[in-house]
Parts: structure tokens; C-alpha cells; sequence
């Protein structure tokens, strides 16, 4: 059975597969804490018309601190997206806490990106 908070996610329209299952920020005692970050690549082939860019990222941050289910959810560009999705894979947190308990949590970020 699906646990009643995820079910309200659902109801209010699922935003991607896995991540109805992970409570929301507001549901949580103790939100995830990040210990390490990696840094996006800026795209090589972006260099020349040294654009600038956001990538907006939704992902799960699982009990154990571990990044899964990163998608985009939008980006001005598409040459950002897969740079921001590498980075966010290797991130790691200390994981959400509710009722003393380890959790998996949702996520958004927004990764800016700007040439050197």
C-alpha cells in the first residue's frame, strides 16, 4: 500500500516515478544536510558564446544520504542539463529525519551555471 502522505503527493499530480514514495520537505522533522557537492562542468562547446544558464533539478535524497531519481525539470538550455544531473548524482547528505527515524525526502535545486 501507498503511505497516506505520498498518496496526497499523487493526488496533487505526481511529479515523477519514485519520487511519490519520498515524504516533502514539509513533511519532515529533520531536513537532508549536504556534506558534499561536486561541482557542475560547464559545457565545452557552450565556452565560446559564453552563455549563462539554470537547470532546475528534482531528486530524492534516500535514507542512507544518496541522490536518486534526479530528472530535470527545466533549464534554459539543454547543453546544461546533463552536466547538473552528473554533479547532483554524486552529491551526498545526511538524510532526512521524521519521528527519529531516517527518510527518504524530495528535493529541488537550481544549479546556475556561468563561464570562467
Amino acid at each position: 500500500t501507498i503511505p497516506e502522505a505520498a498518496q496526497l503527493v499523487l493526488q496533487a499530480g505526481a511529479i515523477g516515478e519514485g519520487l511519490e514514495s519520498a515524504f516533502s520537505l514539509a513533511e519532515i522533522d529533520q531536513k537532508p544536510r549536504l556534506v558534499f557537492q561536486a561541482q557542475p562542468l560547464y559545457p565545452a562547446e557552450l565556452r565560446t558564446q559564453k552563455l549563462e544558464g539554470v537547470v532546475s533539478v528534482i531528486f530524492i535524497v534516500d535514507a542512507s544520504g544518496k541522490v536518486t531519481s534526479p530528472q530535470v525539470q527545466k533549464s534554459t538550455h539543454p547543453a546544461f542539463e546533463k552536466p547538473a544531473l552528473d554533479a547532483v548524482k554524486q552529491w551526498k547528505f545526511e538524510p532526512a529525519v521524521k519521528a527519529g527515524q531516517r527518510v527518504g525526502c524530495k528535493m529541488r535545486v537550481s544549479i546556475r551555471f556561468q563561464p570562467s
